[in-house]
């Protein structure tokens, strides 16, 4: 007979991953998530992960505390590198995005700020959407978690940005996809709610920004990003 734990995601983040045969009692937050997400009992197996490719197998020995055995270890490689520069959203729509990013398993997340826009909720919701990406690499059982980052003005991040790095920016006036490289580098843009302007447009594709349009309707931000973080995940 299965258990609900087989029913339901039983992939656990933790801080940090103990050697095979250890025994870990869990903090509260994963506690929380084998107790009343997974519903697992005494006896069944878990995956735990600490977001930086290590995964361990175990096994759940107690509930309250919770407490696993470490069965096995394993180091899983390191995805592509692939960034996500965003301009600000409206409101709190960010957090939203930031699970969809992680399910999709990007690597980097950069808010970008820009004429129109400033990312101050970054800078109020940084530990809130740690949570929420814990949350989504454990609901899509993933290895690498989200690395969120600061906010950084345009103007910053491009001056430290490599030549030859293949970018694209979405944007209505580009070509329809095509896919990119399974197994290279890639970093997305996307502008803020209100666009960008024509200098930070052509300072972008004085770099060698490609420009890619993502279909016939204007896209919210949050949209355009899922969008073209979708796009490149497909091809990976």
């Amino acid at each position: 007979m299965h258990s609900a734990a087989d029913a339901l995601p039983s992939w656990v983040w933790v801080p940090e991953l103990a050697t095979p045969d250890a025994r870990v009692v869990l903090d509260a937050d994963a506690a929380h998530h084998v107790q009343r997400v997974c519903r697992a009992r005494p006896g069944d197996g878990l995956t735990l992960t600490d977001g930086r490719g290590g995964v361990a197998h175990a096994r759940l020995e107690d509930v309250r505390p919770a407490a696993v055995r470490i069965e096995r270890f394993e180091q899983r490689p390191a995805p592509p590198a692939t960034v996500l520069w965003c301009g600000a959203p409206e409101g709190d729509r960010a957090d939203w995005l930031i699970e969809k990013l992680t399910e999709l398993g990007l690597a980097v997340f950069q808010p970008i700020d820009t004429t129109r826009a400033r990312w101050e909720t970054a800078r109020r919701r940084a530990e809130r959407w740690q949570r929420l990406a814990r949350a989504a690499l454990q609901q899509s059982c993933g290895a690498w978690l989200l690395d969120i980052r600061a906010p950084e003005p345009l103007a910053s991040v491009l001056a430290e940005l490599p030549h030859g790095t293949p970018a694209w920016l979405a944007d209505p006036a580009g070509d329809r996809p095509r896919n990119p490289a399974p197994d290279g580098g890639w970093l997305g843009t996307v502008g803020p709610a209100g666009g960008l302007t024509g200098d930070e447009r052509d300072s972008l594709i004085a770099r060698g920004f490609a420009l890619i349009s993502l279909g016939e309707r204007r896209l919210r931000t949050e949209t355009a990003a899922l969008a073209l973080a979708a796009w490149r995940a497909a091809a990976i």
